[in-house]
């Protein structure tokens, strides 16, 4: 028999809105965050099990873990304004969304666009994880990727194959987000700047890596006869901007070219990405800042030093920083401290 100690935590539970067993409860508890939508079960007189849990990231994105228990019919119609990522975590469910149609699972995502009619059947016990994106910034984040404006509204295909090598670093920043949430860390204890960064990334991958309507633009039409110069100007950029979340769209903002034009010109002219090149360039930041707080003895931490560059994950962070200087930071400020008073001495 389990206790409340032995029954695990739910996704997200820290920031639960709601938990009912009544329809129309769960029903206006879900639209308050969502949008309007039909709710009916898809066996009577069967007793719903409904919780909402949401995190909002920043300004534009919020995750979010619902479940209903029993199989339920969902009918929101459009969503108008946003975009809905939404992964069962076990069971499954029937989405339908304009001419596309596809069966969701725990490996294929579901991502409905706002501007189809959306209908939904989730199965018996089938709970979702939600990454709700607001559909102004994402189209936002679209345009600067392309370098042109968008007039065709953005339509994703309908199954998300989350099994996909190309969704990898996706889908393990969505889990890296929740398990961060989970643990009460929130990121905007540390200022909006990480949220930012987070929200950035998010809907950059999510544009560059699932497919729909404006992908071929993405990845094709990559510019003729681009020259060193701006490859220089996109480095120049970056290092002016290290410490602040700066994104790939950002640069291409800067430099007035396409994301592929732009991955294109770095690969053949700097041998590694712009992203790639960015990273290396905080790291080398974080490095002449640690030299230099040992050097001033005067206490510097590395979270707050990694933090201050935009490394989100001090695991990955500190994996990536052994990578290019071979020690670890805690040990770079070890090892230029006892440097000095070697040379006092």
């Amino acid at each position: 028999m389990e206790t409340a100690a032995t029954t695990p935590r739910l996704p997200l539970q820290r920031y639960r809105l709601f938990e009912s067993h009544d329809m129309d409860e769960a029903r206006e508890s879900v639209a308050r965050v969502f949008c309007p939508h039909g709710l009916t079960m898809l066996r009577p007189r069967t007793e719903l099990d409904a919780c909402h849990h949401s995190a909002r990231l920043h300004r534009d994105v919020s995750l979010n873990y619902v479940q209903y228990g029993p199989g339920v019919q969902i009918d929101p119609g459009y969503l108008q304004d946003f975009f809905l990522l939404q992964i069962p975590m076990r069971g499954g469910a029937d989405i339908r969304c304009g001419a596309q149609q596809v069966d969701a699972t725990p490996s294929l995502a579901s991502l409905p666009s706002p501007t189809e009619q959306l209908s939904m059947r989730w199965a018996d016990d089938s709970p979702h994880l939600i990454v709700r994106l607001a559909r102004p910034a994402l189209q936002s984040r679209l345009e600067a990727l392309l370098q042109a404006p968008v007039r065709q509204a953005l339509v994703f295909e309908l199954g998300v194959p989350l099994d996909n090598p190309a969704l990898a670093p996706l889908v393990h920043f969505i889990d890296y987000l929740r398990l961060t949430l989970d643990a009460g860390n929130s990121l905007q204890a540390g200022g909006s700047r990480l949220a930012e960064h987070a929200e950035a990334y998010l809907m950059a991958s999510l544009l560059m890596s699932a497919r729909h309507n404006h992908s071929g633009a993405l990845a094709g039409d990559a510019q003729r006869g681009l020259l060193p110069r701006v490859v220089r100007k996109a480095q120049e950029f970056m290092a002016a901007h290290a410490e602040q979340p700066v994104s790939l769209a950002d640069v291409c903002r800067e430099v007035g070219c396409s994301a592929r034009a732009l991955q294109l010109a770095f690969r053949q002219h700097a041998g590694q990405g712009p992203m790639e090149f960015l990273r290396e360039l905080r790291l080398d930041r974080v490095r002449a800042d640690l030299v230099a707080a040992a050097q001033r003895d005067d206490g510097g931490g590395v979270r707050e030093t990694a933090e201050k560059y935009g490394f989100l994950h001090l695991g990955h962070f500190a994996a990536q920083y052994r990578a290019r200087f071979g020690e670890k930071p805690s040990e770079t400020l070890a090892h230029r401290a006892c440097a000095d008073k070697t040379k006092i001495l």
